[in-house]
């Protein structure tokens, strides 16, 4: 049975699918699991390491709400509306200006929710 790195969730076929699709496509992401509190990051993957400077346990099992990137130009208000988009489960377009672990600006704007 193949070991998947940065994966901390039952087997799940769908997730399975989730992940080969936007792995193929050069995508940064993280996978979390709604049914738990603080919507617990289950999955990330290589390109959102690299972007942020994190490694998999630092990720792993940090809220979907990517709080470890906040710094001082991050927006209360963007925080706030992906806060409310998660606990109503709607779909919101947001800008949130994150930061890598080093303190800079990470270069990439990271749509959310």
């Amino acid at each position: 049975m193949p070991v998947r790195r940065g994966h901390v969730a039952p087997q799940n076929t769908f997730l399975g699918t989730i992940i080969r699709k936007f792995e193929g496509q050069n995508k940064k992401f993280i996978i979390a699991n709604a049914r738990v509190q603080n919507c617990a990051i289950i999955y990330c993957n290589d390109g959102f390491c690299e972007m942020t400077g994190f490694s998999r346990p630092d990720v792993m099992q940090k809220p979907c709400t990517c709080d470890f990137l906040h710094g001082p130009e991050t927006k209360r208000h963007d925080i706030a509306q992906i806060a409310q988009a998660l606990l109503g489960s709607e779909e919101r377009k947001v800008e949130v200006t994150y930061y890598h672990k080093n303190g800079n600006v990470n270069p990439a704007r990271i749509p959310s929710i």
